[in-house]
């Protein structure tokens, strides 16, 4: 018997039925030899059935186990989404947070130099925004800052980056514009603010204005997205020292200021 499944076990393919029939057939002469009680014969259809049924109680339970683990992995990944989508966005404005912004321009920054790409940064400061919340209260800035931030969102395309700096600054990226594009997409927001107002205090518009520094790549020798940044910072600056409401775009001569209504 043993010879003979060994047999089976080299065979491509097994008869269980034929095999549950050998071995009923030699269990008299092998319990004989052994000197023990044969166990009662056994329909061979009844344990197939049995053995069929059982496999196909193991195979429900399995399935089971696996939708269920998979329901657990699929809760896992997209709480791990949130959690990375918390961890990257400004929780006042719905934008970038710094750490983002950060990241991102420095990989942006090797992308370009390994592609010989261009990229602007266009720097943005919310003009007498101290005087605001002295005026009209923390809340009522917090309301301006929200309403900023959607608006701003509103003027970016795909593939762009916004996001909050800190305080009332704000930065975008622009992938592949130069500092003419740039400029441009600066007086859009310039413009949507003199007509949108970014808040009421008892149903009278709250106006406020921008000042944008703007620096592109290709117009001077960066060696690195700190740099980059702190030339547009430096532009804005430029702007919120010679009166605010203006843009100025960095360059190989400095600063040059281009007023908002041009």
């Amino acid at each position: 018997m043993v010879r003979e499944f060994e047999t089976y076990q080299s065979a491509q393919t097994i008869s269980l039925r034929h095999l549950l029939e050998n071995i009923q057939e030699q269990l008299p002469a092998l319990a004989d030899m052994l000197q023990m009680t044969a166990p009662p014969l056994q329909n061979n259809e009844s344990l197939l059935a049995e053995a069929q049924q059982l496999l196909f109680q193991q195979t429900l339970q399995l399935k089971a186990r696996l939708d269920t683990h998979q329901v657990e992995l699929a809760s896992l990944r997209q709480r791990q989404d949130e959690l990375e989508e918390r961890s990257r966005t400004d929780v006042l404005t719905g934008l970038a947070n710094r750490s983002w912004l950060e990241e991102q321009m420095h990989k942006r920054f090797v992308l370009c130099q390994q592609q010989s790409r261009i990229m602007s940064v266009v720097f943005i400061d919310l003009d007498h925004f101290k005087k605001l919340n002295d005026q009209y209260g923390h809340q009522m800035g917090d309301n301006v800052l929200q309403k900023f931030g959607k608006t701003l969102q509103s003027l970016v395309r795909d593939g762009d980056l916004a996001g909050r700096w800190g305080g009332e600054e704000f930065l975008v990226v622009l992938p592949d514009e130069d500092a003419q594009s740039a400029q441009i997409f600066a007086k859009r927001i310039a413009q949507r603010l003199e007509k949108t107002p970014m808040a009421h205090d008892d149903q009278e518009p709250i106006h406020v204005s921008v000042s944008i520094g703007i620096a592109c790549l290709d117009d001077g020798g960066f060696g690195s997205a700190d740099e980059l940044i702190d030339a547009a910072d430096k532009s804005m600056y430029f702007i919120k020292h010679t009166g605010r409401g203006g843009i100025a775009v960095y360059g190989d001569r400095g600063a040059t200021v281009t007023p908002i209504n041009d």
